[in-house]
């Protein structure tokens, strides 16, 4: 009896210090508090009856691959799926849950990025400086409109540029990559660099246009720098149209575009910049030039552009851009899965925290949240999931999952994964189950993931899942996603039945 009045006592202590909520108690110590004592609750399927949800009923080669599923109800702690639940496996795009969740608790989710354009050395004539310094901040909403705008409030009090545009880039270091991704995920857009300053996620829009029959082909790119050199081998037909449009060389802005293009036909496609910071700057140097502002060429053809990777200080502030909310930015970062985004924000939590944002500096930082929310396994090098070095359980996903509604910003976290059958990479996936699931998606070679919460119809989170397959082959790894979204929906009539 003295034994369990001290344990009773000592869980009570333990859950004041911790200052946690129900569940997150619950997830940390497996140990739920009733109206009698404690009951403990198992934390292992190896501990009690099995699961409700079997994994083995969707994926019958889970022995030859590398299966990491894991659900949990969220007021009771009951274990609804464990299957290699502690088994850590490439996490893909699931991985910009986590990277939200770390951001919201560095930067809070109202954090704004601001793009400020200034006067770096003045001019004794009128309207005249000797050049202009923009300050980067690593803003990854940051549009071509939003540079023409910035351009359009200098354009009142400049009429002539003398000299360079200097663009600090100081906020970043350490490449433009994240660790570990490949040549293919570079060249595509999908891979596009993460910068200081940029312009429409550093892709530009490319499209070709043939008119009628004859062959005089029009090439647009929006935005346009003018910093682009387009190879168009393009061969016209009649019929059997095939048209590629890409770059095979991510240091340089090259769009190469070959085929076959009919009459009266139109292709597009998104290519990514060799050269961000460059391009952004360009395209805003262009701005400037369509408001009417000169500058002193000196024979190049295009203003001078120059990267400082020292803090520049402006002698005037003429122009600030302030971005969207942390929470709007990762809100499309989750429904669209844009992996140069998730990057930008990983690297800014670095910048804020350390001083400098390099992605070293990011997994030390999401090393330590990890830890906090019980994630064992978890190696996490970039923000997007896309490094190849990336691992993680389920538990470990479900724990950072949970470990972020557990904050005083859980529901603004929440809102921030997709519903499935209505948003973004999930709209077409789940949308016959009654339940709501929110829930982000995330694929690599070989690679589908799943991961998110069960809501109930006031929207409160019922239970946290993960469903990471790896090492999928063949006809196993097209199937995949049918196989995943079979096991989350059993996992949502479990949570359903339970809720009964």
């Amino acid at each position: 009896m003295v034994l369990i009045l001290y344990l009773v006592k000592a869980t009570h202590t333990m859950f004041k210090t911790l200052e946690l909520n129900r569940r997150r108690f619950v997830q940390m110590t497996g140990i739920t508090l009733g109206v009698g004592g404690v009951t403990t609750q198992p934390t292992d399927a190896t501990d009690t009856e099995a699961p409700p949800v079997d994994a083995g009923s969707v994926f019958d080669h889970l022995e030859e691959a590398a299966i990491s599923a894991f659900a949990r109800d969220l007021e009771s702690g009951e274990t609804l799926l464990d299957s290699g639940s502690r088994r850590p496996v490439p996490l893909a795009s699931t991985a910009k849950v986590v990277t939200t969740a770390a951001a919201f608790d560095a930067l809070g989710p109202d954090y704004r990025y601001e793009t400020t354009v200034g006067i770096l050395e003045d001019h004794n004539a009128p309207g005249q400086v000797e050049s202009l310094g923009i300050i980067a901040s690593g803003d990854p909403d940051l549009t071509a409109d939003d540079l023409r705008d910035l351009a359009a409030t200098v354009a009142a009090h400049v009429d002539r540029v003398r000299g360079p545009i200097v663009v600090d880039v100081s906020v970043f270091d350490d490449g433009e990559h994240g660790p570990a991704w490949t040549v293919g995920d570079t060249t595509a857009a999908y891979g596009a660099k993460s910068s200081a300053l940029m312009a429409d996620r550093n892709q530009v829009t490319v499209t070709v246009t043939r008119d009628g029959d004859d062959c005089e082909l029009e090439v647009d790119l929006e935005p346009d720098s003018g910093l682009f050199d387009v190879e168009n081998s393009l061969e016209c037909v009649d019929d059997d149209r095939f048209v590629t449009i890409g770059t095979s060389d991510h240091w340089t802005n090259t769009v190469e575009i070959a085929g076959r293009i009919e009459p009266d036909d139109e292709a597009t496609a998104a290519v990514p910049v060799g050269t961000p910071n460059e391009h952004a700057a360009a395209v805003f140097a262009r701005a400037l030039e369509n408001e009417g502002v000169e500058f002193n060429t000196r024979g190049e053809g295009r203003p001078e552009i120059t990267l400082a990777t020292e803090p520049l200080e402006l002698a005037d502030s003429l122009a600030t851009h302030e971005s969207r909310s942390l929470s709007a930015i990762t809100d499309d970062l989750n429904d669209w899965s844009y992996n140069m985004v998730a990057e930008n924000v990983a690297r800014t939590v670095s910048y804020e925290e350390a001083g400098t944002g390099t992605w070293l500096n990011w997994e030390d930082q999401l090393a330590t949240r990890l830890a906090d929310a019980g994630a064992e396994t978890a190696q996490l090098r970039d923000g997007s999931g896309l490094s190849r070095h990336n691992l993680a359980s389920a538990r470990d996903v479900v724990a950072m999952i949970e470990w972020g509604l557990d904050h005083e910003w859980g529901e603004t976290f929440q809102e921030t994964i997709p519903i499935a059958g209505e948003e973004g990479t999930v709209r077409n996936r789940l949308g016959d189950v009654e339940a709501t699931i929110r829930a982000k998606s995330g694929s690599l070679r070989g690679v589908t993931c799943l991961a998110g919460v069960v809501e109930a119809d006031d929207g409160t989170p019922v239970t946290s899942f993960a469903v990471l397959a790896a090492n999928l082959t063949g006809e196993r790894a097209t199937g995949a996603s049918p196989r995943v979204d079979e096991l989350v929906t059993a996992i949502a009539d479990a949570s359903a039945t339970d809720l009964a």
